[in-house]
């Protein structure tokens, strides 16, 4: 079973070790979270997490400013991504875990589509602008200088310049997936993403599944190369969870979890409110280093 943790607030004192139960979901400033990829690293040595997985969208930048600190705090760093992706139609993200953050591969893939996150950027601004709202590309890229910027932060800058009372209505008037602002997301083919993640040395994994997600579906991931699955996560049903669980030891995946931390004002969503068992997180370093 994932462990989960009921307070986000644990934040006062150092407890020990939860029985090296690592966080393997976890945002940073370089992508949509809120905190600094230090920040996440420190959080997590004080709410006892014995590993972490920085899995930003679409960019490994984060790792390499958070190692340091990890040894700082004798933390375990899993090197991870979360890649948007695409299946049938439909948007899939792929975690990969245990990766070289210095893979070509998958930097020149990352560094693409940044790129094309950035015409989407620009695009929805001039929707926005149409819909008679304003925004500054450069002073938004100059308040999140690192960040790969996305929906998120416009919804955010709106609320900063007064033109809606917060960033849910944001979404809920301009940004949501229907909303008349909104272009659609950059993304990779699947097959690509868990080639990509598994040339660079690491597990791919599918990040919160779909609801109606069906067992032959996660059976064409898993020899496509998927060696891993999220079974408990933020919005993720204890019956689901099972039912998955059971799928990935049928097709022999590791089942993981993660609390898709992005921000503390995200309730259930707290870092390591939802950690990957030590035994899971063996069986994941295991499938990384090629053991069966």
């Amino acid at each position: 079973m994932a462990h989960r943790t009921r307070s986000p607030h644990a934040l006062r004192e150092r407890p020990a070790r939860r029985s090296g139960a690592a966080d393997l979901h976890v945002h940073t400033t370089h992508s949509d979270g809120v905190c600094s990829p230090c920040e996440v690293v420190v959080a997590a040595a004080r709410v006892g997490l014995a590993a972490l997985a920085i899995t930003d969208h679409d960019t490994l930048s984060a790792i390499a400013i958070a190692r340091p600190e990890a040894r700082r705090l004798d933390l375990e760093l899993v090197a991870g991504i979360e890649l948007t992706a695409e299946r049938e139609g439909r948007e899939i993200h792929i975690l990969g875990h245990f990766v070289r953050d210095d893979d070509p591969g998958l930097l020149a893939a990352t560094s693409a589509l940044r790129a094309a996150r950035a015409h989407r950027l620009a695009a929805m601004a001039a929707r926005l602008a149409e819909l008679g709202l304003w925004v500054d590309l450069q002073a938004l890229g100059r308040a999140f200088p690192r960040a790969t910027l996305g929906r998120r932060h416009l919804a955010d800058w709106l609320a900063r310049t007064g033109q809606v009372a917060g960033p849910r209505e944001a979404f809920i008037r301009y940004l949501g997936d229907a909303g008349p602002a909104t272009v659609p997301k950059p993304r990779l083919p699947w097959e690509q993403a868990i080639a990509l993640v598994r040339s660079a040395g690491g597990v791919a994994g599918l990040a919160h599944p779909p609801y109606d997600l069906r067992e032959i579906a996660l059976t064409t991931l898993a020899e496509a190369g998927l060696g891993s699955v999220e079974v408990a996560g933020p919005g993720i049903t204890p019956r689901l969870g099972r039912r998955w669980r059971d799928w990935a030891d049928r097709l022999a995946l590791v089942p993981i979890a993660g609390s898709d931390f992005h921000a503390n004002d995200r309730p259930g969503r707290w870092l390591g409110s939802i950690a990957t068992p030590a035994a899971d997180l063996e069986r994941l370093r295991s499938r990384a280093n090629g053991d069966s």
